[in-house]
């Protein structure tokens, strides 16, 4: 029931549902009940692609980012290794 993995700058709620591609973000006045720092005011509408499938492309590019930068690590590492086998004065 804590912040802690959201440091504390966000009430659980997607990037992407507000900024993604097409999305109109109106900030709708608080009722007077409600609270003011209340996230629940901002309406998005028009938008070209759910959130939920925005994330799910966007955690892939980075998945595979990383896969292909272990890849070209691991290359270059094999790459100096094969450099110091190779003595040109022994």
């Amino acid at each position: 029931d804590t912040d802690l993995m959201t440091f504390n700058i966000s009430v659980h709620r997607s990037w992407w549902r507000e900024h993604g591609p097409g999305c109109v973000r109106r900030v709708l006045p608080p009722s007077a009940h409600g609270m003011m720092d209340d996230y629940t005011y901002v309406s998005v509408t028009g938008c070209i692609v759910d959130f939920q499938y925005l994330e799910v492309i966007h955690s892939a590019i980075q998945i595979l980012l990383s896969l292909v930068g272990f890849v070209y690590a691991c290359y270059v590492i094999s790459i100096f290794m094969e450099e110091e086998d190779t003595c040109k004065y022994c």
